[in-house]
């Protein structure tokens, strides 16, 4: 009998005996061996939403590749039989399934594009490709259902207890933790997550968590709190924003220098500078309407990769008429006052044109 091994440790949800969670990575060609839909807990499939899917995954093979977030899953029964607590690691047969809490649509689309690959090399290849997975123990059927219409649902919004792993927070946190998660580009240019300041110049990190989450509103709405109705947004359209955001950094970055948050040597790592790109960006490439929701226009690639031709050094003469002298005793660099932001974005435009 076939057994499928899968690798990490299961930690406890609020100090609980009997719910824990385990966040690792599986190869698709398990996760399609090992995964169950039921239909009390999951809404029947959109098959309208696989279409996209299928076309987005057309990319694996381009430079970029494709991002997808986490796949949440329940194990029903009890984990002491399967896990080897000595090598962490989860021992399933054919005998067990594990219910799709969510990501079905991506599953189904996942093995609707297989099917699809004539070429068995490039089928191989494709299978072994790693995703994320979150594996909840321990719920009961009224738990998973809740988790799934909680992060599902179009109504209300998410509750946390369970989604983010231990503690509250709402649907725009979220969103950060798994976008951190699931872009590589974001852990190369650093996002001090449990940090609420970045202190230059010595500190190179690009932002803190708090500052990412403001550019990713302004990015996606044009503000920096959002109401309720953006929120709802956020919901219902969470995994395909997540997958956008992916890719948006991927590209956003690989336009800019390659430390963006030196300030010795780029005006990058200001925040006037970045909500100020962001602001720019969300009138040039996304469309929201509180009744439609958001998107983004067709070639949104090629407008942010216009961002090359602005001059991000601080010795560009023409950062001086906003810049300010910080730090002048250990260590002068140029910063930028908070009301900078509408000249800069206009700037950033005429350059563009």
């Amino acid at each position: 009998m076939m057994k499928t091994f899968i690798n990490g440790s299961i930690d406890t949800i609020n100090l609980s005996k009997s719910k824990g969670l385990m966040s690792t990575q599986m190869a698709i060609k398990d996760i399609l061996k090992v995964y169950k839909v039921d239909k009390f807990v999951n809404r029947d499939l959109s098959y309208n939403r696989l279409p996209s899917l299928l076309k987005y995954f057309e990319k694996s093979d381009s430079e970029i590749g494709i991002y997808l977030p986490a796949l949440v899953f329940s194990f029903r029964g009890n984990p002491v039989e399967v896990y080897d607590s000595k090598k962490e690691q989860l021992v399933l047969d054919e005998s067990y399934k594990m219910v799709v809490l969510d990501g079905q649509h991506r599953i189904k689309a996942l093995e609707k594009y297989i099917e699809k690959i004539n070429d068995e090399v490039q089928k191989v290849k494709f299978l072994k490709n790693s995703l994320t997975v979150q594996i909840y123990f321990g719920l009961s059927a009224e738990d998973e259902r809740k988790l799934f219409t909680d992060i599902n649902s179009n109504a209300k919004r998410v509750s946390m207890s369970l989604i983010t792993q231990y503690d509250s927070r709402d649907i725009t946190n979220l969103l950060i933790q798994e976008v951190y998660k699931t872009t590589p580009t974001l852990k190369i240019v650093e996002i001090e997550l449990n940090k609420s300041k970045v202190i230059r110049p010595n500190n190179t990190a690009f932002s803190t968590g708090v500052r990412l989450k403001t550019f990713i509103n302004l990015l996606l709405f044009g503000k920096k709190t959002l109401a309720k109705r953006e929120e709802q947004v956020l919901i219902s359209q969470y995994d395909e924003i997540v997958s956008y955001l992916n890719k948006f950094f991927a590209i956003f970055f690989g336009v800019l220098p390659q430390t963006p948050g030196d300030v010795t040597k780029y005006v990058l790592g200001h925040e006037p500078i970045q909500n100020a790109i962001a602001t720019y960006l969300h009138e040039s490439i996304m469309i929201y309407s509180p009744s439609e929701g958001i998107a983004w226009l067709d070639q949104w690639e090629e407008e942010v990769e216009q961002l090359d031709v602005v001059d991000w050094n601080v010795k560009n003469g023409d950062w001086n008429k906003w810049a300010i002298t910080v730090n002048p005793v250990k260590g002068s660099y140029k910063g930028f006052l908070e009301t900078v932001s509408p000249e800069v974005k206009s700037y950033i435009g005429e350059k563009i044109g």
